[in-house]
């Protein structure tokens, strides 16, 4: 098992991290431009594949598609790929229309990143400009182009990352800072959490603990931290507490055992490790840490 750190740098920025078809997918994030990257597992690049989208900064993998989110032109980007995981043809672009009430940050679409239901049979797409969530079949193993559904958010909380429960979603709101908590799947929101009480605008990922009784998300901006969320039944969550981390916590990732949480501290150059007690919940912060310039993504994989 490997720790994978994805860095922030203007001429190779490492946005998102996805393991899949024995490879690692990477994303360039620039404006006027970005790419896909496709690593094997000791980091080799293997193919480099122009995204028509700017500043892109999500991928998922279908069993025959890459759908990568671009966040600034505010658009998917859908790379059919062949039996080797490799991009076949120049990929197809998807547009979204729409804005918010933020007067600099929702003036038109902001595609953010897309999630696979449990089940496999659905992508949910986050458009942080236009406070939508959308919702397409994945039908062969690629995204269905047909029957898109459309679910507006509460105005100018800005839907960023999203996570699947039982039975509900998760969606954490960039501008917001909160965590949205949906019916799965009528799409009904149910409840609404704030993760900083600061709320400075800088909601970022959210996480459930591998045995699904506890939801994390992170905050950044001012009062830099993560929360935790007792999951109740029915999926309703209760904040159990916010633990300060270093500055600007992008991205996290918890251990596979579930007793360590590692945090992106993009603006102090370290990942921070937590231990994290199961029973609670609670972390608590080691004097351990990774340096790493520019940490914007975390994530441990399983390689051969």
């Amino acid at each position: 098992m490997n720790l994978i750190v994805g860095t922030w740098d203007p001429a190779w920025g490492h946005t998102w991290v996805e393991p899949g078809f024995g490879k690692l997918y990477a994303l360039r994030s620039l404006a006027g431009g970005s790419a896909l990257v496709v690593m094997d597992t000791a980091g080799n690049a293997i193919g480099e594949y122009p995204t028509p989208g700017e500043h892109s900064c999500h991928i998922t993998l279908l069993s025959n598609e890459a759908v990568v989110a671009d966040y600034t032109s505010g658009t998917l980007s859908l790379y059919p790929l062949d039996t080797d995981g490799l991009p076949s043809s120049e990929p197809e672009v998807i547009h979204f229309q729409g804005r918010g009430p933020h007067p600099l940050r929702q003036q038109g679409p902001h595609i953010h990143s897309s999630w696979v239901s449990p089940d496999g049979a659905c992508l949910v797409v986050a458009d942080l400009g236009s406070d939508r969530l959308y919702r397409f079949r994945v039908s062969e193993g690629r995204l269905s182009r047909d029957g898109m559904e459309v679910f507006p958010m509460p105005a100018g909380c800005g839907p960023r990352h999203c996570a699947f429960g039982n039975g509900v979603l998760y969606v954490s709101t960039e501008l917001s800072d909160e965590v949205l908590v949906l019916d799965w799947p009528s799409m009904k929101l149910i409840q609404r959490c704030v993760v900083n009480e600061a709320q400075p605008g800088g909601g970022g990922h959210l996480l459930l603990s591998p045995d699904g009784k506890y939801l994390y998300a992170s905050s950044r901006l001012k009062n830099d931290g993560i929360a935790s969320f007792k999951v109740l039944e029915g999926g309703a969550l209760e904040r159990t507490g916010y633990f300060r981390t270093g500055s600007h916590p992008r991205h996290f990732c918890i251990s596979p055992e579930g007793d360590a949480l590692l945090v992106a501290c993009r603006d102090n150059d370290r990942v921070q490790l937590f231990f994290r007690d199961p029973l609670d919940g609670s972390l608590s912060l080691t004097e351990q840490a990774l340096r790493v310039e520019k940490p914007v993504f975390v994530r441990f994989i399983y390689s051969r």
